[in-house]
């Protein structure tokens, strides 16, 4: 299924069927049942009424309303049913001679059609010239009042995202330029999650609406750490009953975590979202094992089951705080480690075995296995698929109940429209959903490929704040991707490095990977070469090169939609 494609859908059927997206070969395709405004120049008149009109670099054949002199420039509304052999052409303004600017052109059209000639809509309506894209009045209008609504600074890159949308065939509505602007924008993904969780705290209005919400962002935050937990019980478990092997059922990528016979965890453990390629505790041996008294693992598994049942958590969750509660102070004597230890009259000596376990299975982002299962959980957590339910709710009419609310994406959805949330946190939420629906419109799906693009918010300790991955890929005869023929570009906001762009352009399983920073890493980059070498070797693949590319200009913030824009129009072959 093709979750843009649906979406575009679902907007058509809600907005009236602002625009239909197709893809088109030439100008008369491109008007087929649909009234829109070109601006032309005639270049022969045909006789029978009817006219040849240049647009841009194409042409058009019409019927006319109006008489017209040849070699002469029109505003026309040009309307032509998929029935019809030529449109029809109406007049909307002409010029006694050629506009001498495109400001100039554009100023007289915003006069025929009543909208206010201001210098943002001049600068748009000209830049839409300059496009020589088709457009009806209704787009016009609608990106005026869209752009009167940002910030002076903002109308470069509001003018971009309208073009856009024309260019990308998307709906122009506000909902849409608000996502595709959203992209654009350098606030990383994560610092939006961390103002609306702090607008939603200092908030002296709550509610059961801003509960859910906050329930939402707080689970995408706490991905990482509950990574942490995940990893803490399954080493509890195994050492506690190392004659029993974990589950085999990892269909899916999902699995219980095993536990004796009989033990009071069994019952309180939710399933583990896991990939094929995880870690198991059968595969891969407890590192350390032996550090870590068994009683000890035993008593701390009965209590973190107790205090979780005390505080109708699932033992998961449970463990993550006291993680949390660890973290604070690194040794766990902090008065707030202290309190939640003790609470669950955890004795000194156990507490030492708790900070010892949890050291060891602390998540890192270099592990190919913890990286997996923490990109799956914050994907599960943002919603990745829940237009889904935007889809059902447009169509019916209806909006998302707050029992149905279990992703960051329909807890954003429901609050925007809720007049229980206030408005501080409504203004944040409104950032958070642009932000992530806007990637849905960055997406293509084509014949022969697709282009994908999601960002996760990270908040590790491990030095990444944001990552952003665009992977455009061949379709297979299947309409499969095929990871032979494909690339991959990675967009991380690092604390050391700032903006990082990993490309990764993979012809015939032989990879090339380019990265770009504002440093020279070439030799810090080379000893590790090797060693991914011999990584890929054993994945089917191999590498021609690592290459580090050190950014000419600075102070130019990376931003995704410079890539798409820039691979969008490319096959993906041997050409690339």
């Amino acid at each position: 299924m093709n979750i843009r494609n649906d979406v575009q859908k679902a907007l058509q059927h809600l907005l009236g069927n602002t625009a239909i997206p197709q893809q088109t070969s030439n100008a008369s395709e491109a008007l087929n049942g649909e009234k829109r405004l070109l601006l032309g120049k005639v270049l022969r008149l045909l006789g029978e009424q009817h006219a040849l009109i240049q647009v841009g670099n194409q042409t058009v054949q019409g019927k006319l309303e109006t008489q017209l002199r040849p070699q002469a420039y029109y505003w026309f509304s040009y309307e032509k049913k998929t029935t019809e052999q030529t449109g029809r052409l109406q007049v909307v303004q002409s010029f006694d001679q050629n506009p001498k600017t495109i400001q100039d052109a554009a100023g007289k059209l915003l006069n025929a059609i009543s909208v206010k000639p201001s210098n943002t809509a001049l600068m748009m309506t000209g830049a839409m010239l300059k496009s020589k894209t088709p457009v009806t009045e209704n787009d016009i209008k609608t990106a005026v009042r869209w752009m009167d609504t940002l910030p002076a600074q903002d109308t470069k890159k509001a003018i971009e995202t309208v073009l856009f949308a024309l260019k990308r065939d998307l709906p122009i509505h506000p909902e849409v330029l608000s996502g595709v602007h959203a992209i654009k924008s350098p606030v990383p993904l994560h610092q939006h999650v961390s103002q609306l969780l702090q607008a939603i705290s200092q908030s002296p209005q709550q509610s059961q609406m801003m509960a859910k919400l906050k329930e939402a962002v707080t689970a995408l935050f706490n991905s990482e750490i509950e990574i942490h937990a995940e990893r803490l019980i399954e080493k509890l478990i195994s050492l506690t009953d190392n004659t029993k092997a974990p589950s085999s059922g990892n269909t899916a990528g999902n699995r219980e975590l095993s536990t004796p016979a009989g033990s009071p965890v069994k019952a309180n453990l939710p399933p583990v979202n896991h990939t094929a390629e995880q870690r198991s505790i059968q595969e891969e041996p407890i590192k350390n094992a032996a550090d870590i008294p068994i009683k000890e693992a035993r008593q701390l598994l009965t209590k973190l089951t107790e205090s979780a049942e005390k505080n109708s958590l699932q033992i998961v969750k449970e463990a993550a705080n006291w993680i949390k509660a660890a973290a604070l102070s690194g040794d766990g004597k902090s008065p707030a480690a202290s309190a939640v230890l003790q609470e669950a009259r955890v004795t000194d000596q156990e507490a030492e075995v708790f900070l010892k376990a949890a050291q060891q299975t602390a998540p890192s982002l270099a592990d190919k296995a913890d990286v997996l299962s923490f990109l799956s959980k914050v994907k599960m957590a943002i919603g990745a698929r829940d237009e889904l339910a935007f889809i059902k709710a447009f169509e019916q009419g209806s909006s998302v109940t707050p029992d149905d609310i279990q992703s960051i994406k329909l807890a954003l959805h429901a609050a925007r429209a809720s007049h229980e949330v206030a408005e501080p946190v409504k203004q944040e939420a409104d950032q958070l959903f642009h932000k992530l629906n806007g990637q849905l419109f960055m997406q293509q799906d084509h014949p022969s490929y697709s282009q994908i693009v999601m960002s996760f918010p990270l908040f590790s300790k491990s030095g990444a704040q944001d990552m952003t991955v665009l992977f455009k890929g061949k379709k297979e005869a299947d309409g499969k991707l095929d990871p032979s023929h494909c690339r991959l570009l990675f967009l991380l906001q690092l604390d050391t490095l700032k903006e990082t762009v990993v490309d990764c352009l993979i012809q015939q399983k032989v990879m090339t990977i380019t990265i770009e920073t504002d440093f020279e890493l070439q030799a810090a980059i080379d000893p590790m070469v090797p060693t991914l070498k011999q990584g890929l070797k054993e994945m089917g693949y191999s590498l021609s090169g690592v290459n580090a590319k050190k950014r000419i200009h600075p102070e130019e913030k990376t931003a995704i939609d410079q890539y798409i824009t820039s691979i969008s129009d490319q096959e993906v072959d041997v050409k690339i």
